[in-house]
């Protein structure tokens, strides 16, 4: 089977889990016997591939990174946006002829239209891959343009992934997609990845780690209010934030007015490595988001032996029963939770004991897998159930 794929971004043209998510799956797929030509915005910087059955297309270089934001949204954008979608479907359709395609497969909405264009010129099926939508990105003020993108996108896909049942639940309630297209196959993570980091020894102060974009989304706030909680009845404990974004200067500020900057710090966007040692040098991970249809980074905590605290619009609460969780409004409840990890090792011990478990389950090759089973079923012709 020959798969179209179409990514906005792939390491090291990455911000968070969408990169990481396409990489491993076109990898998981190849080690199927699964081609992917892989279809995503041309690049400065070289992109390197590990197996021949997977070839890497730029089209039409973007003058926006992968890092997008509601700032970004212009005509600028939008017309780098739509050049870059219209070249990609027609250098897929000529490829088409030489190497006939058997599925096309994009993932969110800025690779919908070349998805979308190249379905209709070729007769191909169309799988979509919602990791998330504009719902979840901006609480209020949503672009109707993009919501109509997506909305298009879902009608127009003869089969939608999604990656937790959160998220299935708000396509067919906010988007009125029927539930029989939808197929959730969660995120995974390797394991090996983050546990050769287990002997890392923490220090004398207990870490407590946020790492995600810094954007409304990700309730970075929520979680400095959190952090002054917490220092009122706990000493010695350290608030890492590790991150970009848009809100990074009125983060420090916060820091300052709470009066706890002297116990936060911004260490900035890791490298893969080095964000392996953190996660392992933490006492307690909080992805507190305001809407999270996974977090793939929940789970690479969870790889790394270490406590997370999730929010309960979070998908990957959904992977293991043995996970605390919270409201992200609940700055008390976050408060108290983070303390609860830091003075009760029994706690700590056991819940990592059980999540390490419950990440370990959740590999690679099983979401390869999945996904073929739902090429099989498009490739068949069935459009639904």
């Amino acid at each position: 089977m020959h798969v179209a794929m179409i990514g906005w971004e792939y390491p090291p043209f990455q911000t968070g889990g969408l990169a990481v998510h396409c990489y491993k799956l076109t990898h998981a797929l190849a080690a199927k016997g699964i081609k992917v030509d892989f279809f995503m915005p041309r690049t400065n910087s070289s992109i390197l591939v590990e197996n021949h059955s997977i070839r890497i297309i730029p089209v039409s270089h973007v003058r926006y990174g992968a890092y997008i934001t509601k700032q970004t949204y212009g005509p600028e954008f939008f017309s780098d946006l739509h050049t870059f979608n219209n070249a990609c479907a027609e250098e897929l359709s000529k490829r088409s002829r030489r190497y006939k395609y058997d599925v096309i497969h994009h993932h969110d909405w800025l690779t919908a239209f070349a998805a979308m264009k190249a379905k209709y010129a070729l007769n191909l099926p169309m799988v979509s891959t919602f990791h998330s939508t504009e719902f979840d990105r901006c609480s209020t003020g949503q672009n109707e343009y993009i919501l109509g993108i997506e909305r298009q996108a879902m009608a127009v896909a003869d089969r939608i992934i999604t990656v937790s049942n959160y998220m299935k639940k708000q396509l067919i309630e906010r988007f009125g997609v029927l539930g029989d297209k939808i197929r959730v196959i969660y995120n995974a993570v390797d394991i090996s990845d983050y546990a050769k980091h287990w002997e890392v020894k923490h220090g004398k102060e207990r870490i407590v780690l946020f790492l995600g974009r810094l954007t409304e989304q990700k309730a970075p706030t929520q979680f400095l209010y959190a952090a002054k909680k917490v220092l009122e009845k706990e000493r010695n404990v350290r608030f890492v934030i590790a991150g970009v974004g848009d809100m990074l200067s009125y983060l420090i500020n916060l820091a300052i007015s709470l009066g706890i900057s002297e116990r936060v710090t911004f260490i900035g966007y890791l490298p893969e490595e080095q964000k392996r040692y953190v996660y392992a040098k933490s006492d307690v991970y909080v992805m507190p988001s305001i809407s999270e249809p996974f977090g793939i980074t929940a789970l690479e905590a969870m790889a790394s032996g270490t406590p997370v605290l999730l929010s309960k619009t979070s998908g990957a609460a959904e992977i293991t029963p043995h996970v605390l969780t919270v409201d992200f409004w609940d700055i008390n409840g976050m408060a108290e939770k983070i303390i609860a990890l830091l003075r009760y090792k029994a706690l700590s011990k056991t819940l990592s004991e059980a999540e390490f478990k419950a990440a370990s389950s959740m590999t690679w090759d099983k979401v390869a897998e999945e996904t073929i089973r739902v090429y099989e079923e498009v490739s068949r012709g069935e459009v639904h159930g």
